[in-house]
């Protein structure tokens, strides 16, 4: 004989634990975190310009974070691609420009017709620009393949009096290690894409201060790890409102976003949030 069960309580049960959890996510508190401006206000202004960088300081911003790669005559220019193509008027590698070439490109119109004009900044530029005003965070792009770069960085900063807190970071640890002994002063971080373990995490501690984690991988329990050995975690890049309290209820240290965090207009977006949540989830297993 088969025995009939019920599938109400079952559902019930389902339906009472995601009430419980979703109360109980609500209700965690929102810790307080450093904002992190990425690539400069770059929602409102064309990325990696000064007026990108204006923008976030103006916006009260606590950190503007920016990427560096050598000309082809070895000075740092701020931009993210390895090509010019995207984000100016012009084409070409980077490595194949000089200074002089890159400051006759357009840097702005591609964002809007407002910023016409706008040209790739130096580091020093930047530098200059926003000391005493806001932090900076310096990412190197690809260093393992732009020989003398970290040579050419710590010299820069090491050279450089300013009243702002400067940090590295990169994704390629043997730089950041060799970047750490070059400029021991510089808070040095690491990017990261994937989990690290106990060991990678102790071992790391050595040359790196701070971790900037891609916000898909981060948990309560690596945050808890992590500040074991005593870790400052930024995330990135936040680009949702619904977002940065994720984050914060996490206890991140740094927020990287492309804008402010702004109180929700009303309780019912609020309450949508977890189904907004839903929608990003499936998209990113789809992708």
């Amino acid at each position: 004989m088969k025995l009939l069960v019920s599938k109400k309580p079952v559902l019930l049960s389902i339906i009472i634990g995601m009430l419980l959890m979703t109360i109980s996510y609500f209700f965690q508190p929102l810790m307080p975190f450093k904002s992190i401006a990425h690539r400069g206000a770059s929602a409102l202004a064309p990325e990696n310009t000064l007026a990108s960088f204006e923008k976030a300081i103006e916006m009260g911003f606590d950190y503007i974070e920016l990427d560096v790669r050598l000309s082809k005559d070895k000075q740092l220019v701020v931009i993210h691609d390895a090509n010019v193509l995207r984000t100016t008027d012009g084409e070409g590698l980077i490595e194949e420009l000089t200074v002089k070439d890159l400051k006759k490109l357009d840097a702005g119109s591609w964002f809007s017709p407002a910023y016409a004009g706008e040209k790739i900044p130096l580091l020093t530029e930047v530098l200059k620009q926003a000391s005493g005003k806001i932090g900076i965070i310096i990412e190197m792009k690809s260093p393992e393949n732009q020989p003398g770069m970290t040579e050419i960085l710590a010299d820069v900063l090491n050279s450089y009096k300013s009243d702002s807190q400067i940090k590295v970071q990169s994704f390629h640890i043997n730089e950041m290690k060799k970047f750490h002994k070059l400029a021991p002063e510089i808070p040095a971080g690491l990017l990261l894409s994937k989990h690290l373990d106990l060991f990678h995490l102790a071992s790391y501690r050595d040359f790196a201060s701070f971790l900037s984690v891609h916000h898909l991988l981060l948990s309560k329990s690596f945050i808890n790890q992590t500040e074991l050995f005593g870790y400052e975690i930024y995330s990135w890049t936040i680009s949702k409102q619904y977002q940065f309290a994720d984050m914060q209820r996490l206890g991140v240290h740094g927020i990287i976003s492309d804008d402010e965090k702004r109180i929700p207009d009303s309780i019912m977006y609020v309450l949508i949030t977890p189904f907004l949540k839903g929608q990003d989830l499936i998209r990113t297993l789809l992708a």
